[in-house]
């Protein structure tokens, strides 16, 4: 079973379904029949002006988009409650400005027995390797400011602390080559002072996480009323990434949180120098 087809078993498709940020590699294309909306930061026309001439991008692949952000919140951008059986996004959580947030929307999003399907990078095996995990209480603070672009601090550590292994930005537990900064620390520091003077969007990884890192946030905004999905399935030892999916039926993860929190130390102490 390759990536997409172990991340569609994770969601009943038996019904509509949402996908979050296809872009020009959709996981459920329209073109092969599947029962599928899609939700992106801009029209297919203005994709297909971003990415022309990209390196390595099939523009045959992009597809109509029914649903545009443009800086609104995923449930404001689709504006129907309970709607969709199913809802997925690979490589997009470590994205957003307010996390929470999104999670919220995606749960108001799917119908009763709905499930939400996530495809998360480990920051272990990409350019996030030096950085700090993300904390529960960073991204609750996050929400509690209603953040739609991500702060000054946050785009100097994007900037400052991104890493290359190799060439490589992203790679397997066993790669070789060294790890090395790839922007210059001046880069950074002019950036944070930029963007305390523009209101300008930077995408940038927010949030970074390990496997247990990422199930015992989630666990903790459950059990503390901040959201109600809970951790059903969850699937690991895929490389550089890491899946999950979750309901507000699910049962949370088979360890406690201390446990959670003993790996996701051990799991850092992992990374290759």
């Amino acid at each position: 079973m390759n990536r997409v087809e172990l991340l569609r078993s994770l969601v009943d498709t038996s019904g509509l379904g949402l996908e979050i940020g296809p872009g020009f590699n959709p996981l459920f294309p329209k073109s092969e029949g599947w029962n599928i909306e899609t939700l992106d930061h801009a029209s297919a026309e203005d994709l297909r002006r971003k990415y022309a001439g990209a390196p390595g991008v099939d523009l045959d692949r992009l597809e109509p988009v029914d649903h545009v952000s443009t800086g609104a919140s995923v449930l404001q951008a689709v504006g129907e409650r309970g709607r969709f059986r199913f809802v997925v996004a690979s490589h997009v959580i470590e994205h957003t400005t307010d996390l929470v947030g999104f999670l919220k929307d995606c749960e108001a999003l799917l119908e009763a027995g709905g499930v939400l399907a996530l495809a998360v990078p480990d920051k272990r095996f990409c350019f996030d390797a030096l950085r700090p995990l993300a904390s529960t209480g960073q991204v609750l603070q996050a929400h509690l400011e209603g953040r739609v672009r991500h702060t000054p601090g946050q785009l100097f550590d994007e900037v400052a602390y991104n890493v290359l292994r190799g060439d490589a930005l992203a790679w397997g537990a066993d790669a070789p080559g060294e790890l090395r900064f790839f922007r210059a620390l001046d880069d950074a520091r002019q950036l944070f002072e930029q963007s305390q003077r523009s209101d300008a969007y930077h995408d940038i990884h927010a949030w970074q996480f390990t496997p247990s890192s990422f199930r015992l946030m989630v666990n903790d905004l459950h059990a503390i009323g901040a959201i109600g999905l809970r951790e059903q399935r969850f699937v690991d030892g895929l490389g550089a990434e890491f899946m999950i999916s979750l309901s507000r039926q699910g049962t949370g993860p088979d360890v406690d949180r201390l446990t959670l929190a003993r790996r996701l130390v051990l799991e850092q102490q992992a990374v290759q120098p």
